[in-house]
């Protein structure tokens, strides 16, 4: 019995499934198991060994109370009563877990985290966003890529694998709607493309199957064409977003049927400067070298200047000494003068 038990709970591992349908899988099977040592209890009865009857009736109370905190804990919103685990993990000195499955934290760190650029940026790196301008048939488009990425399995569009009661606990908790895809997600191509008068950024599955999927209008505060005469502009991401979603209500979790999205930003140089080198760490070993530099020009100024008025203070003092000796002269002198009259 234990190792029927045993080859489905291992054979779930090969499923992709949620945390939470796992869990609830679990949670039948230790049920079921748990009447099987009822069972194995009675027999122990019946052949007249009262005293392990006795433990196997023990030891299906136990795990029977914990089947009914699962049984609470994953198929209702409830909270169990006489729920021990609190004092169990104080006195085993056990750190609880967060109680949200994998797919709820997914969705309340949606948005967060690392997102594919096209290349490599340094961290000091600032992109600047842009406002787009999007035509109908432009929109059609990106619903279009969405659609195909999802078909081909790179985006994930199901809510995390979270049932309506989980999406409407943490709609309520952050009071806000629940997208289907969690996160956005960076195309796997993307393109800046010069045409006439404007600037259209191209996107799809890969070069041969991207489409038009809308129009810069401004990059940062300026104008696309005003920036791209100041700056040297890269499209460093973009990004699929929005989509439907869902939101808890009175009546319980609707869904909104919103068009996906796309979101860019962009790397850029100041025209004018000096061209950036292909390795970032070479630019950083210049920087210091040159702020060395001008350290060791500071210093020396400095020691300089201390020179400088070193010499106007001896000069100084042997112009005083020089006055001082012709003063003296000139005493002696008077001196001298006064003598040769008194005697004549």
């Amino acid at each position: 019995m234990f190792a029927i038990f045993q080859t489905i709970a291992a054979s779930l591992g090969y499923v992709n499934l949620s945390a939470t349908i796992k869990s609830r899988v679990y949670t039948i099977l230790a049920s079921l198991g748990d009447f099987y040592l009822l069972y194995v209890a009675y027999r122990f009865y019946r052949n007249g060994f009262p005293v392990r009857g006795t433990l196997f009736i023990l030891a299906f109370l136990v795990i029977a109370y914990f089947c009914y905190l699962n049984i609470v804990y994953y198929f209702t919103d409830q909270k169990a009563k006489y729920d021990v685990s609190p004092k169990i993990e104080e006195t085993l000195h056990i750190e609880s877990k967060d109680p949200l499955s994998e797919e709820e934290q997914a969705v309340a760190s949606a948005g967060l985290g690392f997102v594919q650029t096209n290349g490599i940026f340094d961290k000091e790196q600032e992109f600047l966003p842009a406002r787009l301008d999007i035509s109908k048939k432009e929109r059609a488009n990106i619903q279009e890529v969405a659609q195909a990425l999802i078909d081909v399995g790179f985006v994930t569009a199901n809510y995390a694998g979270l049932t309506d009661k989980q999406i409407a606990k943490q709609s309520q908790k952050r009071d806000e709607a629940i997208y289907k895809l969690v996160r956005p997600v960076a195309l796997p191509y993307f393109e800046l493309v010069h045409e006439k008068d404007k600037f259209v950024i191209y996107g799809g599955l890969n070069q041969m199957r991207s489409a038009q999927l809308a129009t810069v209008k401004t990059i940062g505060l300026l104008a696309a064409d005003a920036a791209l005469e100041k700056y040297d502009v890269y499209l460093a991401t973009t990004l699929l977003t929005d989509g439907p979603s869902k939101k808890a209500t009175r009546q319980g979790v609707d869904e909104f049927a919103r068009p996906y999205g796309i979101d860019v930003k962009f790397a850029y140089h100041k025209k004018g400067t000096p061209a950036l080198k292909i390795n970032p760490q070479d630019e950083k070993r210049e920087h210091e070298v040159k702020l060395s530099q001008e350290a060791l020009v500071g210093s020396g100024n400095e020691a300089s200047q201390d020179e400088v008025k070193k010499i106007a203070d001896e000069q100084t003092d042997d112009e005083m000494d020089k006055n001082s000796n012709q003063e003296e002269q000139m005493k002696k002198q008077s001196h001298l003068r006064r003598r040769d009259r008194h005697k004549r």
